[in-house]
């Protein structure tokens, strides 16, 4: 809405630009018609003084007239032409006289003779832009003077309400530091000092709230539990460090629906919550991509008013468990898998010894093979347990033995061993090894790491099948791979890969 000094100051100017353009508009009029008939008279005059020419046969000094006032002329008598120049055609109408555009026509009877005179003149269009320009000249003046009486009007009684309604508006949106300087005017002054002192005491509230509002947002922010506020609209209202980053999510989430921002699982505990309105606990696997999940233990909290009667939103508290749960599925498996693995070369050691007791021991060839057995099921035994001494310094983070190998050789060496194995079921491993790829590793680790993959594509590979093993550099890496044309590994299957390892 238009202010009040600035409607004022429009009414007054259009009040004065309407005068003076009536003003104007008269006194266009009046001259218009004023100079049409003076000058209609001075072509009456000219009119008569050329046919005297022409009634004493001067025809010569009528042309050169004609070409010196550059006009049209055309004398006739009886519709007969007894002077003529230009492209004026004689016309039926007879006093006539009219202008446009600065181009006039005279057309009247004049002792006996019709002339008709076409020319050009500006007198009239320059007195009318005379007229205008001191007309606006004035008013632009007037205007001026109007302009700085306004401008005194607003400095002395309309700037400072404004100050004060300025301020008033920047405290409403939180603009605490703004100070009003006090007016000269005593009318105002009461308004200005009652302005500054709230604006004081906003000002102090705010610093306290602001220090309460950063202990809440560090606190919240470094908790390693992700945590996520929605309202009752169901608009993200919080979310922490932790729930960016555990859930990958890289742009702003808050003021924006929850919906597609967390697993379904979540989703509906927190449905569940807004319908209860009562804390809900639950252990939940989530998906964090095709190939990740995670174990939470969740809380969903309901806000509720001080009434307890008005539900405000949902406090949603996610902990990351999957180390946890991770652990406790490694140690049910690892002790699954030990009693397995150590059960069955201790009952094979155990029963070859029963038969050498049982009278096998007097057989020289009997006794050769179960010694040989029992001496195997005993390595078998030590493998074991030298790979659960790498399991322990692994998880006791012990730094491996490096040192520079050449992976071409050692590749090359372990397909050798291997190649019985792999003609058991007619299956080709066609290589493509680069010489002398060096690396620094422990070898035996990294046999075992060729072992196993070889071991899997052969196993897992259809009988006459083929394997394609590959040792290059890129760039400051080197790549080992192994493809097989097999049963691959189910989808479902996949994330599961590298359980073990993370």
């Amino acid at each position: 809405m238009m202010k009040f000094h600035h409607r004022l100051m429009l009414l007054i100017s259009s009040i004065l630009i309407i005068s003076f353009v009536t003003l104007g508009i008269i006194i266009h009029a009046s001259i218009t018609y004023v100079l049409s008939e003076k000058h209609e008279q001075a072509l009456a005059t000219d009119a008569r003084s050329y046919i005297y020419l022409v009634q004493d046969n001067e025809i010569d000094k009528v042309k050169e007239i004609v070409k010196q006032q550059n006009i049209d002329l055309l004398i006739t008598k009886n519709d007969k032409k007894v002077f003529s120049s230009g492209k004026l055609k004689p016309t039926k109408t007879i006093d006539n006289y009219s202008q446009k555009k600065d181009v006039f026509i005279f057309n009247k009877k004049v002792n006996g003779y019709h002339v008709w005179i076409k020319g050009y003149n500006n007198d009239i269009t320059e007195m009318h832009w005379t007229l205008w320009k001191y007309l606006i000249l004035t008013c632009l003046v007037v205007l001026i003077c109007l302009y700085f009486a306004s401008r005194s009007f607003k400095r002395t009684l309309i700037r400072p309400i404004q100050e004060v309604t300025y301020a008033t508006q920047l405290l409403a949106n939180g603009y605490y530091h703004i100070r009003v300087p006090e007016s000269n005017v005593v009318e105002t002054k009461a308004l200005f000092v009652s302005t500054n002192d709230l604006a004081r005491r906003l000002q102090k509230l705010n610093n306290e709230q602001k220090i309460q509002s950063n202990r809440l947002k560090t606190t919240i922010e470094n908790i390693p539990s992700a945590i996520l506020m929605i309202d009752r609209n169901g608009k993200i209202v919080v979310a922490n460090k932790a729930y960016y980053e555990q859930f990958n999510i890289s742009h702003n989430i808050e003021q924006v629906g929850y919906h597609g921002y967390v697993n379904t699982e979540i989703e509906q505990l927190i449905l569940e919550s807004f319908k209860v309105e009562k804390p809900i606990y639950e252990q939940l696997e989530v998906a964090i991509n095709q190939v990740h999940a995670k174990y939470f233990d969740i809380s969903c909290v309901p806000i509720l008013t001080r009434s307890q009667k008005s539900l405000q939103g949902i406090l949603v508290v996610m902990h990351d468990i999957t180390n946890l749960k991770q652990l406790e599925n490694l140690r049910r498996e690892f002790v699954a898998n030990v009693s397995h693995e150590l059960k069955t070369p201790i009952t094979s050691i155990k029963g070859f010894a029963e038969t050498l007791i049982d009278g096998a021991k007097n057989d020289a060839e009997s006794l050769d093979m179960f010694l040989n057995i029992i001496l195997k099921e005993s390595n078998r035994i030590e493998s074991l347990v030298t790979d659960l001494l790498d399991l322990s310094h692994i998880e006791q983070h012990t730094e491996l033995d490096t040192d520079y190998m050449n992976l071409s050789d050692l590749t090359r060496r372990i397909i050798d061993n291997m190649m019985t194995q792999a003609n058991q079921k007619n299956i080709s491993i066609h290589t493509e090894i680069e010489k002398d790829v060096i690396v620094k590793a422990q070898e035996s680790k990294i046999a075992q790491v060729i072992t196993n993959l070889l071991t899997n594509a052969i196993n897992y590979s259809y009988e006459d099948g083929d394997i394609n093993v590959r040792v290059y550099r890129d760039d400051f890496r080197v790549i080992f791979e192994v493809q097989d044309f097999g049963i691959g590994i189910k989808l479902e299957d996949q994330q599961r890969i590298f359980e073990r390892f993370l």
